[in-house]
């Protein structure tokens, strides 16, 4: 009698546990209490690859607007390496002051522009540029062109070297006194040269007195510093280094105001 109650209180818990899962069924673990959920990682402080916080980019200057261009900074000596820099502000049309001004490169050495052969300040006007050379000047100083300074390459080894254009002494009225000789002479004149005149010229005092008044540097711009064409629109800027300040296949070159904003910035 026990054994049959028994075995019908088995087959009861059977069919139960067939129709509803076991008995004591085990809650998944996430809904176990000692179930915790951990909130996803916020992105690193410090990228990959890097030891520090991320350097914070140079502001950037809000004056006008230059260029710049590397030019001939892939070259090995100091004299004959040189690169652009532009103002083309067209908006504008400001001009400014580039004195003062640093340029850097990816090593981060710096050299300042400085200042004209009279002291003053480098300005440049919409337009102008400037030849930026890497040397010392070969004049001792920074300079703008003008329709004399042709005659600098006659002085000095100039790279890049100046444009001949200089006014002919022929253009000039030729006094009365002048024989045909001399004439010929004056017309056979390349431009921008100042002569040698000595006993095998063939030419008398008077000519010779004519164009050594007239045929060099400092007479050309007495004769033609009021024309309105006088100044050119370039300049000669030294940094007086002597060493390669660009590299002769990659480097970043970077121009700063003198309060240390970005001016402008290229790379080759």
């Amino acid at each position: 009698m026990w054994l049959v109650f028994v075995l019908i209180l088995v087959g009861i818990v059977f069919n139960f546990q067939r129709k509803n899962g076991r008995l004591f069924k085990q809650p998944p673990v996430s809904e176990s209490p000692l179930a915790t959920t951990t909130p996803p990682l916020g992105p690193p402080a410090t990228p990959p690859g890097q030891s520090g916080p991320v350097p914070t980019p140079p502001q950037k200057s809000s004056g006008p607007t230059l260029r710049l261009a590397a030019a001939n900074a892939y070259a090995a000596n100091p004299s004959a390496e040189y690169i652009l820099l532009e103002n083309i502000d067209y908006e504008n049309k400001q001009k400014i002051t580039i004195s003062g001004f640093k340029l850097q490169n990816r090593d981060k050495l710096t050299a300042t522009i400085g200042q004209d052969e009279n002291g003053a300040s480098i300005t440049l006007d919409y337009g102008e540029r400037t030849i930026i050379i890497t040397g010392e000047s070969p004049l001792g100083y920074n300079f703008k062109i003008n329709k004399c300074s042709g005659y600098f390459n006659q002085r000095a080894a100039i790279s890049p070297q100046i444009y001949a254009i200089c006014p002919s002494v022929s253009s000039l009225s030729l006094p009365r006194n002048l024989n045909n000789a001399c004439i010929n002479y004056i017309e056979s004149l390349p431009v921008c040269t100042m002569p040698t005149i000595n006993a095998d010229t063939g030419i008398n005092n008077d000519c010779a007195e004519f164009v050594q008044a007239h045929a060099s540097y400092a007479a050309c711009v007495a004769d033609y510093k009021n024309d309105k064409d006088f100044d050119k629109k370039e300049w000669r800027v030294y940094l007086g280094k002597n060493f390669d300040f660009w590299n002769n296949r990659h480097d970043l070159i970077q121009l700063f105001d003198p309060a240390g904003k970005l001016v402008t910035e290229i790379s080759y």
